[in-house]
């Protein structure tokens, strides 16, 4: 198995240790949507829950990013997913 040379303790040793952070990462992305979502169709949004999803979906966001930025890959986030 190839060893990757890393930074940080954040990123991973090996492929198989990225596809499972990138796994998860993709799981919990998918996860914060579907709550800002739920939140966002409620007949009063609740403007703070739908922040605090944002900001934590954005974090995720940016780990991701992180991740695969050492093997050439830029993540995009369409416009109406962004943070406003």
């Amino acid at each position: 198995m190839e060893i990757y040379e890393h930074l940080n303790d954040n990123q991973p040793a090996n492929a198989d240790e990225r596809a499972a952070m990138v796994a998860r990462l993709l799981d919990l992305i998918e996860r914060t949507n579907a709550a800002i979502d739920r939140h966002t169709v409620q007949e009063k949004p609740d403007q703070l829950a739908i922040r605090q999803y944002t900001e934590l979906r954005d974090e995720y966001v940016r780990e991701f990013a992180d991740l695969v930025q050492p093997i050439g890959l830029v993540v995009q986030v369409p416009p109406n997913r962004q943070a406003a």
